[in-house]
C-alpha cells in the first residue's frame, strides 16, 4: 500500500519520559513464580472469608459487625481481586518462561529467544489484553471506594472525607472513560500486526518493518508510525504507609513518519517502513531486571475512535542472530 510519508525531523536530543504507559514489557516480575503464587494465598483468604461473612454464608454476631454487610462484601472483593492478580503476574512469568523454552527448541542457534518469546514472523497486538486490564482496574477502583463512599455519605463523614472522595470518585469516572474508549477499540480494531523484515533485526542495519491494518481502519485523516527506544523500571517514592511505586518508560531515541493528507486502508495490505537508527542505541532486554525494548507505536486520525497500538520490535545485537 502506497501512503505520502514525510520524514519527520523530530528525534529528541536527549531522553523524555512516556506518559499514559500501563502495559509493562518487562518479563521479570522481581519474584519467583512460587513466591507470587504464595504473596497472593493470603489476600484470597482474607477476601474469601470476609465475602462469606458479607454474604451471611458465615454467621456472626451482628453486634461485631460496625458496617452494612455488602460493605464487608465490597473489602472482600478488594482482597480478594488483589489476590488473583498476585496469581496472574505468576502465571504470565511462567507460561513466559514455558513459551521461551519451546521457542529456544524450535529455534536453535537464535539467542534471542532466551530474552523473549519471540514469533519471528512477526508481532500481533493484543486485542483484548490491554482492554481488560482497564477495566479490570475501573473495576477494583469502583469497588475500593464504595467502601469510602459508604464511610463519606452514607455513615455522615466531615466534610473533608466527603470532598476528598468526591475527587477520588472523579478518578474512577475518568478511569472507566479511558476503559471504554480502550473496550471500543478493541470491539472496532482487531488483528493489526507487523511483519519482521528479518529476524532479530541487528543494531547496525536499517530496520524495515510491514504495517498489516486492522479490520475497522479504512480512511484515516492523518496519522504517525514512530520507532523508538524505551527504557523501563519501577520507581518508589515516599516512605512507610505512603509509600508508593510507579512504572517509568523512557524513550531513549525515535524516529517517526507522518502522512498528513486523507489514506485509505485495506485489511491485509500492509504499509512498508523503512528507519535508520544510530549504531550506539543498547539492544533489546526484556529478560532483566531493567529492561530495554524496542517498539512501532501507530496513531491514525480516525473518524469516531481514533487508532493507537504498539508493537514489539525485535533488534538485537550480533550474537542474536541465527548462526
Amino acid at each position: 500500500m502506497t501512503i505520502d510519508l514525510k520524514h519527520a525531523e523530530d528525534t529528541p536530543a536527549g531522553r523524555r519520559r512516556l506518559s499514559g504507559r500501563t502495559t509493562r514489557r518487562g518479563v521479570q516480575t522481581g519474584f519467583s513464580t512460587r513466591g507470587t503464587v504464595l504473596f497472593g494465598v493470603p489476600f484470597v483468604g482474607a477476601g474469601a472469608g470476609i465475602i462469606l461473612v458479607g454474604t451471611r454464608v458465615i454467621p456472626v454476631d451482628p453486634s461485631s459487625v460496625h458496617a452494612p454487610y455488602w460493605v464487608l462484601t465490597m473489602v472482600g472483593l478488594v482482597f480478594g481481586f488483589g489476590g488473583l492478580w498476585a496469581w496472574g503476574m505468576a502465571w504470565k512469568q511462567y507460561a513466559s518462561r514455558r513459551r521461551q523454552q519451546e521457542a529456544m527448541r524450535r529455534h536453535t542457534g537464535v539467542s534471542a529467544f532466551a530474552d523473549y518469546a519471540w514469533d519471528p514472523h512477526g508481532f500481533e497486538a493484543a486485542r483484548w489484553q490491554t482492554a481488560g486490564h482497564a477495566v479490570g482496574g475501573a473495576v477494583i477502583l469502583t469497588l475500593f471506594l464504595s467502601v469510602f463512599n459508604y464511610w463519606a455519605f452514607g455513615a455522615g463523614g466531615p466534610w473533608p472525607v466527603k470532598a476528598l472522595v468526591v475527587l477520588f470518585d472523579l478518578i474512577a469516572v475518568a478511569a472507566w472513560w479511558e476503559a471504554g474508549l480502550r473496550l471500543g477499540r478493541a470491539l472496532k480494531f482487531g488483528g493489526s500486526r507487523i511483519v519482521f523484515d528479518r529476524f532479530p533485526y541487528p543494531q547496525s542495519e536499517p530496520i524495515v518493518i510491514r504495517w498489516v491494518p486492522a479490520d475497522g481502519i479504512d480512511q484515516a485523516r492523518n496519522g504517525a508510525f514512530t520507532l523508538r527506544c524505551v527504557e523501563e523500571w519501577f520507581e518508589s517514592s515516599g516512605s512507610g504507609e505512603d509509600r508508593s511505586t510507579t512504572m517509568v518508560h523512557e524513550e531513549i531515541w525515535r524516529e517517526t513518519w507522518r502522512f498528513d493528507r486523507a489514506a485509505t486502508f485495506r485489511p491485509m495490505r500492509d504499509v512498508a517502513l523503512r528507519f535508520e537508527p544510530p549504531d550506539d542505541l543498547p539492544p533489546t532486554r526484556l529478560s532483566v531486571d531493567r529492561p530495554t525494548f524496542w517498539e512501532l507505536e501507530v496513531k491514525l486520525d480516525l473518524p469516531g475512535l481514533d487508532f493507537v497500538e504498539t508493537y514489539l520490535v525485535p533488534v538485537y545485537a550480533a550474537e542474536c542472530r541465527p548462526r
